[in-house]
């Protein structure tokens, strides 16, 4: 079998064989940020204590705000990097790597500092009770501090998968999972760090990512640069970012708000439906992320045949991409409905921990057949610098459908509504997104 280059997958390789080579390695690396997601929590489940366990839940929307202040950069950067390599502007693309990763390094420490003043008003907004406030505190007080590592770590990541270096992605995000996986029984169970031994395993895990991602740039293996003779930024540039960037950062955002808007009302049904509904989390992202893994895989592949304006060979991808991942959350669906409780009792043995974790696995796959084609428009209008088809996707998702179905059905009609609120989100955001990209198709036309 051939081996291509990954300019050469993008460029010149069998459409299929291209976007499969440029996604697998992302999609061994998600699988193993899944398990590892599940693990974390395993260990957590083990002490047996569902406060420690609604703990790790309450803070994880705090954690995705790195992610969102990341992607601001790793989408919005790597977008545009994609283009200038397609159109061989390849000094553009080197500069708006440097760019990316130092101005992204800036405002992780002021997210930092901003979390770090609030840090109790804001425990204290996300839906703690008095049961798991100290586990909380332990776990966010240390994920805080490290926050800019984990917001550049990001934009590394981002960057590898523009130029097609997907593998080198996945070797970073292996790497780091490798030592989070190992630390968490030795932090958690040995040592008996309960929460916080969770949180220095996860930020031990990104530094060892950090600093792969690091030297992997500093090499000649790379048309990218992290160095600050390159730092030279210019308005086309940060217009490309930041129209890209800024939605794809505000989504991860609201989804983090959304996240907290539903503990919070989770929480007035007891912590062991916050618990339940963490685990849930836990192992329905494991699908999810297969299929963001697959459609990552072809994002710089769409993003480089725009740049070129190679059309059929962008309109083959797209009908490849929107295909498989369909397939893939429709076999999740039946998987979780036939399996949903055993998954979920492998992590903690608590009966009402299992059962309401079940229920809302259960209501959840209504909705997961629809995220494979929404995710690939999405990402469709990303790579093609198309921002504000891009950012009613991604923000619509939870600002215009889940936090208004959230209120509405659990007013209306109780546990039940709260339970369908996300399916009914993404029912309707996929609508949304299928509308808005009528025009999409004639684009890749030609026409």
């Amino acid at each position: 079998m051939k081996k291509y280059t990954g300019i050469e997958l993008m460029e010149t390789a069998p459409v299929g064989t291209a976007i499969i080579r440029l996604a697998m390695p992302m999609i061994a690396a998600m699988l193993a940020q899944a398990i590892y997601n599940m693990t974390d929590m395993f260990f957590i489940g083990q002490t047996g204590d569902p406060n420690m366990v609604a703990a790790v839940s309450l803070v994880f929307p705090l954690f995705m705000l790195s992610q969102a202040l990341g992607n601001i950069f790793a989408v919005g950067g790597s977008s545009y990097i994609s283009r200038m390599l397609g159109a061989k502007e390849n000094d553009e693309a080197r500069f708006t790597s440097s760019v990316s990763f130092f101005t992204s390094i800036g405002f992780g420490f002021l997210l930092t500092i901003a979390l770090f003043i609030f840090k109790t008003p804001i425990l204290n907004m996300i839906g703690v009770s008095s049961d798991t406030f100290a586990c909380t505190n332990d776990y966010f007080s240390v994920i805080l501090v490290f926050m800019p590592v984990a917001v550049s770590g990001t934009v590394l990541g981002g960057q590898m998968r523009s130029e097609g270096a997907t593998d080198k992605a996945m070797k970073a995000m292996l790497l780091g999972i490798g030592v989070n996986i190992i630390l968490d029984p030795i932090f958690i169970l040995w040592l008996k760090m309960g929460t916080a031994g969770a949180a220095w395993a996860t930020i031990a895990g990104q530094a060892v990512s950090f600093v792969y991602g690091i030297s992997y740039f500093l090499s000649k293996n790379t048309r990218l640069s992290i160095k600050p003779i390159d730092y030279k930024p210019n308005k086309k540039m940060m217009f490309q970012i930041f129209s890209i960037g800024i939605p794809a950062g505000l989504s991860n955002l609201i989804m983090s708000i959304s996240n907290i808007l539903s503990n919070r009302i989770a929480a007035s049904y007891g912590d062991f439906v916050v618990a339940g509904i963490g685990v849930q989390m836990r192992i329905v992202s494991l699908y999810f992320m297969m299929v963001f893994a697959l459609v990552m895989g072809y994002q710089p592949f769409a993003g480089f045949n725009y740049g070129a304006k190679n059309f059929e060979r962008l309109r083959k991808g797209f009908k490849f991409t929107i295909i498989c991942a369909t397939m893939l959350c429709v076999a999740g669906s039946i998987i979780l409905r036939l399996f949903g409780d055993v998954f979920i009792r492998f992590f903690i043995d608590d009966a009402k921990t299992i059962e309401a974790g079940t229920i809302m696995m259960h209501t959840f796959i209504w909705g997961l057949p629809f995220i494979g084609s929404q995710i690939t428009l999405m990402v469709s209008f990303q790579s093609f610098g198309k921002s504000i088809q891009a950012m009613v996707i991604t923000m619509g998702r939870q600002l215009l459908f889940f936090m208004p179905l959230l209120y509405l059905l659990n007013h209306i009609f109780g546990f039940k509504g709260f339970l369908w609120a996300q399916p009914g989100a993404d029912i309707l955001t996929t609508g949304i997104a299928v509308i808005l990209s009528r025009p999409l198709f004639r684009f890749m036309r030609g026409e």
